[in-house]
């Protein structure tokens, strides 16, 4: 689906006087602006937006300071954020560059991929490092993007076009493939009786690459959480398999999402299991298409993207192939 707007109007965040606006976009759910500080470097500066009835939350004291400690020796620095103290429900987050990873995957400039595959390979080490913390305080077990998930389809309403394509689903996935995605939403994080300090939602379009030299960053904060670590691995690894299943039916442009997923799980050190991953394949494509639908527009595109999810729920199911079912090929087999 197109990505929102560089140019969404109207995001109401306003540079303080020394600084420059470089770029706004932002969905009906968070607004974004980029600001040029004077000292070198951006603010990433986030608020609500309309459609959205909740403050963007910002991580207890004690959880501040493990991100900030991870961060200090981190290849991808965890970019926090600080409140505005001159607009009301805006939060400032440090970064390194105006374009995020999947911006530059877009731009598909020469050497854009090699940049973007550097940066996943330590984001992959950073999260690892993120997730040998145990969680300093109590913490939601539910990450917001799944549990906004599963709201949606125990209710079926919700802002935009949501309610068009909780119909649509519902006519292509059927009931008990809808049943199943809210459940593994609910218990997406599920694991040990010890959890760990997770990101809640990595994603290629919230890791800052750089300009120059120096370090990206991800930002991180509104969705902390604790459980297993399979969640943040399985998660950025399903937008991996998305993107690729997406190329496949001409929704996503071409690079090689299988490189990206391999240089993920070679520096993070470990693999989820099979289940972890495709379920999180088929909530992670149904969660994009929800937002879009919810706050962006209805697109034609949705209809490519039920199917994929309808597929991505069948192969989770698949009692075949689990023994040795290599993660870093999803990307290249989430659509077969």
């Amino acid at each position: 689906m197109p990505a929102p707007s560089d140019a969404a109007p109207g995001t109401g965040i306003r540079p303080a006087a020394d600084e420059r606006l470089a770029r706004e976009l932002g969905t009906r759910h968070i607004l974004t602006a980029i600001l040029a500080v004077p000292a070198g470097g951006h603010v990433w500066a986030r608020r609500p937006g309309p459609s959205r009835d909740t403050p963007l939350p910002l991580p207890g004291a004690h959880t501040a300071d493990a991100v900030r400690s991870v961060s200090a020796g981190a290849p991808v620095g965890l970019a926090l954020a600080t409140p505005d103290p001159r607009q009301a429900g805006v939060l400032r987050y440090p970064a390194p560059g105006t374009r995020s990873a999947a911006a530059v995957l877009r731009i598909a400039a020469p050497g854009a991929e090699a940049s973007v595959r550097e940066a996943v390979r330590g984001l992959g080490t950073t999260l690892r490092m993120l997730h040998d913390r145990p969680a300093p305080e109590r913490l939601p077990t539910a990450p917001p993007a799944p549990a906004r998930l599963a709201r949606w389809l125990r209710t079926g309403t919700g802002p935009g076009t949501a309610p068009r394509l909780f119909a649509e689903a519902r006519s292509r996935l059927g009931e008990r493939r809808l049943a199943l995605i809210a459940d593994w939403g609910e218990r997406a994080a599920h694991g040990p009786p010890s959890p760990v300090l997770l990101h809640g939602g990595p994603a290629l379009g919230t890791l800052v690459l750089p300009t120059g030299p120096g370090r990206p960053a991800l930002l991180t904060g509104e969705e902390l959480t604790c459980g297993s670590w399979e969640f943040d691995i399985s998660w950025q690894l399903a937008e991996f398999a998305e993107m690729a299943a997406g190329h496949r039916r001409g929704v996503c442009g071409p690079a090689d999402y299988t490189a990206l997923a391999g240089a993920f799980l070679e520096s993070y050190g470990r693999q989820p299991s099979p289940a972890a991953t495709r379920r999180a394949v088929a909530l992670r494509s149904l969660t994009h298409a929800h937002d879009f639908a919810a706050y962006v527009a209805w697109h034609e595109q949705l209809f490519i993207y039920l199917d994929m999810v309808s597929e991505a729920v069948d192969a989770a199911e698949s009692p075949d192939n689990e023994e040795g079912w290599d993660a870093a090929r999803a990307c290249a087999d989430a659509a077969s």
